[in-house]
């Protein structure tokens, strides 16, 4: 057993919580902001504010400190739903996790597909196949928790299915996301020598960061609505 921190559970909306982790729902596990998230499945929610978890894959055990705070990210097939919880125990090298809710679940109804037109400037910075120029942001088209679309000053054209590492700052967010993707159309843009529309797949970006990016979805599509 682990020290637990003290908790307001009577302000969690535990049956939304609960009624959302239902058996046999996948999560990942971050157990702090470096570590890589660790596949998990609910065994079970219990009518307090517990649920039981079991490890997806038992190659390589997690690193686990029952003192802090991980982040658990629940993809499900239309919404991302991110609860922030505490370790209560965990059982055969971290196999089995018991985890107590420390807030409300963040429901974001969107689908990973959508993008959104963005009506802030969006700085980024761009390297396309580990080559030695890096592009800083023309302007962000559109941006989803798939991928990006980019406005970018450049020499000649990109190609087609190239990697991209890209450096993304939202406004508000004081965190900088990062991403690594492939570049799936650049075309020239009418009357603006040397400029191109370039649309990015991302392949690899962490949990948190996909996130961010739907939290940020989510307020355009409020902002969009209350015009």
């Amino acid at each position: 057993m682990g020290n637990t921190l003290p908790l307001e559970i009577e302000k969690i909306d535990w049956p939304a919580i609960r009624a959302t982790l239902k058996s046999g729902t996948k999560i990942d596990v971050q157990f702090n902001q470096f570590d890589a998230p660790v596949a998990y499945v609910v065994v079970m929610a219990l009518d307090i504010p517990v649920f039981f978890c079991r490890r997806v894959e038992a190659n390589v055990p997690p690193k686990l400190e029952l003192s802090e705070n991980p982040m658990v990210y629940i993809p499900t097939t239309r919404d991302l739903c991110s609860l922030r919880v505490v370790v209560k125990e965990s059982v055969l090298g971290a196999e089995y996790l018991a985890l107590m809710p420390a807030e409300n679940a963040k429901f974001l109804r969107r689908r990973r597909s959508v993008r959104i037109r963005t009506w802030e400037n969006i700085s980024y910075r761009v390297q396309f196949d580990g080559k030695s120029n890096i592009y800083k942001g023309v302007a962000v088209e559109d941006l989803g928790r798939g991928g990006i679309g980019l406005l970018v000053y450049a020499a000649g054209p990109v190609e087609q299915s190239a990697s991209a590492q890209i450096k993304i700052n939202l406004p508000g967010e004081s965190e900088q996301l990062a991403a690594s993707g492939e570049v799936t159309h650049c075309i020239a843009q009418d009357n603006m020598p040397r400029m191109y529309r370039v649309g990015i797949k991302f392949v690899t970006i962490s949990p948190r960061d996909q996130q961010t990016i739907a939290m940020y979805m989510e307020q355009a599509r409020l902002k969009d609505k209350s015009k």
